[in-house]
């Protein structure tokens, strides 16, 4: 067989007169190549390629035709279709780039949950991991790159956003998993990062330059980020927490009392409604705020929900980063109030700086139980005097 060559321009076939199927084809130009011819299940005749004559011999193509046949006869299984299966594997292996199952993923989730979340998650992703990953098949993900590139993302941006980012790529490549996608998901030996409690409080002379820029471009007209200037100025001067800020409505505020009533599902610890005492600083925001308008919200998106916590972050981000304030977030405003109350110069006691706060108020638990007391004239006074402090501050920064 070895010696055989074509006829003329035709391809030529010898069969083998010891292995049954066992065929030798040369080409016109006279390359050559070993073959096994069966029928599978279905009677179609198959072909499939043992080797190229130049690399095995006649005895390697011989025992490997024995090989195939023998498997066909013992297993059933056709090699023609296990490879075009193998194939077709590899191929969607390719095409399931994390982008592309992110796009499944995402069609799929976001109508069962909150649009808030899907905004989160959204926003994450387009920030952090499709830059990295987006191209790549999932079924190509280690657990060492990924692990590397968390590691990463926890020095630039911090912990908190590193687990954000891991508890995502868990579930989206979770979901992957489970539409057969890749076999083990990558993420599960990865360990969150260990939340490192934050320590900055903003300087006077910082608290006077936001509060100057926040003023200055409310005053200047502009429409762009004028939502989200209302309610920084508003969450510095209530101390609260910026989802509670930005879901502020009409039917939460009192008014004649200048009183803002939390709703007890829309606080922190859920234990029910926490009031918040409003300065003539705050309330004229807030009628600013409202312009007018009798009901909904303060903060309104585009689609007329509030506007998203996370818009409002970012766009604090922005102005201290034009201010030159290195390192100070939306929540660090709440902290550095509470350390302002708390100093010489206004002498807040440290338990109605936490009932403002709306922290678990201090001592026994059985005193939190009969103690129901909401401390409201201590609590409008101390808002009262960070307000004028605020403003203090402002007007003498140059």
């Amino acid at each position: 067989m070895n010696s055989a060559g074509a006829l003329g321009k035709k391809k030529a076939r010898y069969w083998d007169d010891r292995v049954p199927g066992l065929v030798l084809t040369v080409s016109h130009t006279g390359s050559k190549g070993y073959f096994v011819v069966y029928r599978d299940a279905d009677g179609r005749q198959r072909e499939p390629l043992i080797g190229d004559a130049k690399i095995l011999t006649l005895d390697q193509a011989r025992n490997k035709a024995m090989e195939m046949l023998a498997s066909i006869q013992l297993s059933g299984v056709d090699p023609t279709t296990e490879r075009r299966t193998a194939r077709q594997a590899a191929s969607e292996r390719r095409e399931n780039t994390l982008a592309r199952v992110w796009s499944i993923y995402f069609s799929e989730v976001q109508l069962r949950r909150a649009k808030s979340r899907n905004d989160l998650e959204a926003g994450y992703f387009k920030r952090h991991i499709e830059p990295a990953f987006g191209n790549r098949p999932v079924a190509n993900l280690t657990t060492s790159e990924l692990s590397t590139f968390l590691r990463s993302l926890a020095q630039t941006s911090g912990p908190g956003a590193a687990n954000t980012t891991l508890e995502i790529l868990r579930r989206l490549l979770g979901f992957a998993a489970e539409q057969g996608m890749l076999g083990i998901n990558p993420t599960q030996p990865i360990k969150p990062f260990p939340k490192v409690s934050r320590e900055r409080v903003g300087t006077p002379e910082e608290l006077a330059k936001t509060w100057k820029a926040l003023t200055g471009l409310r005053h200047g007209g502009r429409s762009d980020g004028l939502t989200s200037t209302l309610a920084i100025q508003i969450a510095i001067l209530t101390l609260q927490r910026r989802g509670e800020v930005c879901g502020i409505h009409w039917r939460e505020i009192d008014w004649d009392n200048r009183v803002w009533t939390i709703p007890g599902p829309r606080t922190k610890n859920k234990k029910g409604p926490h009031s918040v005492p409003l300065s003539d600083a705050a309330v004229d925001l807030l009628r600013f705020a409202f312009a007018g308008r009798g009901d909904g919200y303060a903060f309104p998106g585009r689609d007329g929900e509030p506007i998203e916590p996370h818009v409002v972050t970012r766009y604090f981000a922005r102005l201290t980063e034009s201010l030159k304030i290195p390192d100070l977030t939306l929540h660090d405003m709440r902290r550095t109030g509470a350390t302002m109350m708390t100093s010489e110069r206004l002498n807040v006691m440290g338990e109605i700086v936490s009932r403002i706060l709306n922290h678990t108020p201090p001592g026994p638990a059985i005193t939190q139980v009969y103690n129901r007391n909401t401390y409201l004239p201590q609590k409008r006074a101390a808002l009262d005097a960070w307000a004028v402090e605020v403003a203090r501050l402002a007007k003498a920064m140059k």
